[in-house]
């Protein structure tokens, strides 16, 4: 089943309306986790390391582990695919989105954006966090253990989802919002953003297409342009890294004129149907400084 992860891109940003009918979900969602004292069978769950607990460091989350439960973060999904409780990455894109309702720009509307890369592992990381409701995505894919990994936090709780990696499918997005990165098709048009050669690829879709309503609101994503780095080792440096299979299937992607989500966007400019538009520009590239992110970092 498809399931909207990989971004917009990265990526990609909740208006009112949208976020008010995520929001509560979440709160219902969280306030049934906290009132739970026992996992329900048949659920795998994974919980974050406590802060402070060195030995368990990197060490894969597994359902079997002893790990003290901590019901601030709850990870679920594919009881076959395993993740690790810290990252680590040295290079940082700074991304920053700006939401209009026609020409008029909306007072702390979009989100702070972060993507990571590792030059020693295949392995990437986007971090969103929304500037009206202050609620966090991060997203996770590890090439090497084939695993994404998709957490929403509200008020400091937070759960998620573990699951193979898909290509076709993966869309880290916002909860609430259309994917639209498996529909990218190339235009031929290229520039340079933030200093890095990049081309153009854009996603249409109509207002009726079950794709774009299939939350009930008239939200939806009618155009996406990006622009993404034309060459992914130029910011992915572990690239060359990716297990084979997976390179043979972002080849044949780019043949056929679509995009692989190896890499995302430096650049974002979504036309919504009501409406609505976001533009997404990269502000820093920090590159060559090594980071330690963990999973749980969700939540400060």
């Amino acid at each position: 089943m498809k399931k909207p992860l990989l971004l917009l891109i990265w990526l990609t940003i909740c208006c009112v309306p949208v976020q008010a009918q995520w929001l509560k979900k979440m709160t219902d969602k969280i306030k049934g986790t906290k009132s739970t004292t026992e996992v329900p069978a048949g659920n795998e769950t994974a919980h974050a390391k406590a802060e402070g607990e060195e030995e368990a460091e990197g060490d894969p989350l597994k359902a079997a582990a002893a790990h003290k439960h901590d019901p601030s973060l709850i990870i679920g999904g594919d009881d076959a695919v395993t993740i690790d409780s810290t990252y680590e990455f040295d290079v940082a894109v700074y991304q920053e989105s700006t939401a209009l309702q026609g020409n008029q720009v909306i007072a702390d509307g979009g989100q702070d954006i972060v993507i990571y890369y590792s030059s020693k592992a295949p392995q990437f990381s986007i971090q969103m966090l929304s500037k009206s409701t202050s609620a966090r995505y991060h997203f996770y894919a590890d090439f090497q253990r084939e695993s994404q990994l998709s957490i929403t936090a509200i008020n400091k709780v937070a759960s998620g989802d573990k699951e193979k990696l898909d290509l076709e499918n993966m869309e880290p997005v916002f909860p609430g919002e259309t994917g639209y990165l498996s529909q990218l098709i190339k235009t031929g048009a290229k520039k340079v953003v933030a200093g890095v050669a990049c081309e153009e690829y854009v996603a249409q879709n109509t207002k009726d297409d079950p794709r774009v309503n299939a939350k009930g609101t008239n939200h939806s994503l009618i155009t996406a342009h990006v622009w993404i780095p034309m060459e992914p080792h130029t910011l992915f440096h572990a690239y060359g890294l990716i297990p084979d299979k997976y390179k043979i299937q972002i080849e044949k992607m780019r043949i056929e004129g679509s995009y692989a989500p190896v890499v995302l966007p430096l650049e974002m400019y979504l036309d919504y149907g009501n409406g609505d538009r976001v533009y997404t520009t990269t502000t820093e590239i920090i590159t060559g400084e090594p980071r330690k992110v963990n999973i749980a970092d969700i939540n400060k």
